[in-house]
C-alpha cells in the first residue's frame, strides 16, 4: 500500500492501493477489451508509484523506472523489452462512485503475487504521487492506517484469506460485480451507502 503525499488532490495523506487514470498507451498494449486495458493500467501504474514490476524479468527496474518517469523512455518499450503478465492480474472488484461526489472514477481493483524479490519504493522526485510505500497485511492495515471507504471495504473481503494463493484461487474466473455506492443525505449530512 501506498500513503498518498498531503497535498494530493484526491485523498490526501490517506493510505491507498497504486493506481491511476487510464492512458492511450494502457489501450495499444490491453487484449482489446475494457479490463485488458485497465490491467495494463494497473502495470503501468503499480510500477510507476511502487516500482514494482509485473511480467518477465526487467533489468535495472530501478533505472527503468526513473527513466519512464521523467519520460526517457515509454512504458510501451519496456512492456516490448520485458512483456507483462496480463494473466497474473485477478479482478477482486469494480467500484464506481456515486454521482453528487466531487471527484468520480470508474476503478477495478486486481490482485497478484509479486516477485518474492519485489521490493516497493516511492518515487522521489518532486510530483511523487506516494510518501511512503510497505507491504502489510490486510489485517494490520484496517487496524493501523488511515484509508477511504473503498479501500476499507476491499481490505475487509481479503482480510479473510490465509494466503495470496487461496484467495487469487478464490477470484480467478469469478464474476465481479460492480459495487455503486449511493450517496444520501440524512439530517442535512452527507453519507455513503452500499446498495
Amino acid at each position: 500500500m501506498m500513503r498518498r503525499h498531503a497535498k494530493a488532490s484526491f485523498v490526501p495523506d490517506a493510505w491507498v492501493f497504486p493506481g491511476g487514470m487510464v492512458e492511450a498507451s494502457d489501450r495499444e498494449l490491453g487484449d482489446g477489451t475494457e479490463i485488458g486495458t485497465m490491467r495494463v493500467a494497473a502495470i503501468r501504474e503499480l510500477f510507476e508509484e511502487s516500482g514494482v514490476w509485473l511480467g518477465a524479468p526487467l533489468d535495472d527496474v530501478n533505472g527503468k523506472r526513473q527513466a519512464l518517469l521523467k519520460g526517457e523512455t515509454t512504458f510501451s518499450s519496456l512492456a516490448r523489452e520485458a512483456p507483462l503478465d496480463l494473466d497474473a492480474l485477478v479482478l477482486t472488484s469494480r467500484w464506481i462512485t456515486p454521482v453528487g461526489v466531487p471527484k468520480r472514477f470508474d476503478t477495478c481493483f486486481f490482485l497478484a503475487i509479486a516477485a518474492g524479490d519485489a521490493v516497493p519504493s516511492v518515487d522521489n522526485g518532486e510530483d511523487g504521487e506516494a510518501v511512503e510505500v510497505r507491504w502489510i497485511t490486510p489485517s494490520a492495515a484496517i487496524e493501523t492506517l488511515p484509508i477511504v471507504f473503498p479501500t476499507l471495504k476491499n481490505l475487509e473481503a481479503l482480510a479473510r484469506f490465509e494466503t495470496a494463493k487461496q484467495l487469487l484461487d478464490s477470484r480467478r474466473g469469478i464474476d465481479v460485480p460492480t459495487t455503486r455506492p449511493v450517496l444520501v443525505i440524512e439530517n442535512g449530512k452527507k453519507k455513503i451507502i452500499l446498495p
